[in-house]
């Protein structure tokens, strides 16, 4: 029982460090998952490509992946889809990204701006503005950003954070269960692609 113990706390503190590391961004669209790589790659000049199948949580569904990788600016994407028969956790969202290495979170800070039609956006191009704009009103219908570098204090734009209401907190802290156990997932099924940007 204590070698069980072990070996999940072992996994916990994996989790963690890849999670120091590793913005998550989720949406729920309409698009198929070679278009939706066309258009990520049109609007941040990303290579993503079309990977090995990678197992959903229970192993009963294989996810398409696309993935690319910059060693020089210490960075890499990794775009899952969903399908639909899946039994991963996140059933609201089908498109899920985990941006890997240096400036992670400033990177998927500007995707979920953009991409959710909120926030902050950096100046662009008439052309850009025109490609965003045909994504989003073509198939994006909700974008979520996540944070799990604090285990203690996972962030979300997609669900506030109420301390005052303790029913919404319940029902946040589920979510953000959830969501993590299905980040976790698929940091496992990537587990031979994945950079070790930190030890650098």
């Amino acid at each position: 029982m204590a070698r069980q113990e072990r070996l999940k706390f072992d996994y916990e503190e994996y989790f963690n460090e890849k999670l120091e590391y590793t913005a998550v961004l989720m949406w729920n669209t309409h698009h198929q998952a070679f278009t939706f790589a066309f258009y990520l790659n049109q609007l941040y000049n990303l290579n993503l490509e079309r990977r090995d199948d990678i197992e959903s949580g229970d192993g009963a569904t294989l996810c398409p992946l696309y993935s690319c990788q910059s060693d020089n600016n210490q960075i890499a994407f990794f775009l899952v889809d969903r399908p639909a028969t899946t039994s991963m956790q996140s059933e609201y969202f089908d498109k899920i990204m985990l941006i890997v290495g240096a400036d992670a979170f400033e990177i998927a800070q500007n995707i979920y701006n953009e991409t959710s039609q909120s926030g902050e956006k950096l100046p662009a191009s008439p052309e850009h503005e025109e490609i965003l704009n045909s994504f989003v009103e073509t198939g994006i219908f909700e974008c979520a950003m996540f944070d799990f570098s604090d285990p203690d204090r996972p962030e979300t734009t997609y669900f506030p954070t109420t301390n005052s209401n303790a029913a919404l907190q319940k029902k946040r802290s589920r979510f953000m269960k959830e969501q993590r156990e299905t980040v976790t997932d698929i940091i496992l099924a990537l587990e031979s692609l994945l950079p070790e940007y930190d030890s650098e």
